[in-house]
């Protein structure tokens, strides 16, 4: 019985040093921020550099795709990994043309780097924050991945700054599907901008038809008064 319970002892142990290692990640940061990277509103885009390793022993196709839910609404995001995909594309697995980045044993490369764009939305530089999270993983074993979280801080903004862009702030009622205008603004034109950079003008009668996303705009009297936000349509 004492030998018995020291083989299944054994045995456990093997296995466990197996399942470690079949679970063993194959990719690793080398160069990466610490926190927010701040950015100066002048700059042209706003971009951060990786260096990614794959520390295994067999070459590893890297796929890579970007989360774009915390983004702010005034910017625009884009990545390149083997090559630079355009405005909107979080999976490159999903168009034609998308291919991973294939690493070999011990190769830390910096074909990675993620660019925000802020002035693409409204043609004009605005501060925000922007945060991406980004996944990187073996074409093979999807569970074999890293991630990593970038925040851009641009135009040295807070988010708690952007969140008060006007002490009359536009408000959404989801209930009658209208926006709430401050009294001042009473009668003002309302401008709305997607987080694709459409341009809907003076949209309060087209409320009902917007479908639910988070919205830059600008609310604009006749005597040439205007406020600037976001607002959120659900």
């Amino acid at each position: 019985m004492r030998y018995l319970t020291y083989a299944v002892l054994m045995f456990g142990l093997l296995f466990s040093a197996f399942s470690t290692t079949l679970n063993a990640q194959s990719l690793e940061f080398t160069k990466s921020p610490s926190g927010p990277v701040n950015f100066d509103l002048d700059v042209d885009v706003a971009k951060i550099n990786l260096h990614i390793k794959n520390i295994g022993s067999s070459p590893v196709r890297v796929w890579v795709t970007m989360d774009t839910t915390q983004m702010s609404p005034s910017h625009r995001a884009y990545f390149c990994w083997e090559q630079c995909y355009s405005f909107g594309v979080v999976d490159a697995r999903n168009i034609a043309g998308g291919k991973p980045l294939t690493l070999r044993p011990g190769q830390d490369t910096n074909a990675f780097t993620a660019y925000v764009d802020h002035y693409a939305v409204f043609n004009e530089p605005k501060a925000g924050v922007s945060t991406l999270i980004f996944d990187f993983f073996n074409e093979e074993d999807p569970s074999d991945r890293i991630s990593k979280t970038l925040v851009f801080n641009v135009g040295n903004a807070t988010k708690v700054a952007e969140k008060s862009t006007s002490t009359n702030p536009l408000l959404w009622n989801p209930n009658s599907r209208s926006f709430i205008i401050p009294d001042n603004f009473a009668g003002a034109d309302l401008d709305l901008y997607s987080i694709n950079g459409e341009h809907f003008k003076n949209v309060q009668s087209l409320a009902k038809m917007f479908p639910t996303g988070m919205y830059g705009y600008i609310l604009r009297t006749s005597s040439g008064e205007a406020i600037r936000g976001i607002v959120s349509i659900y």
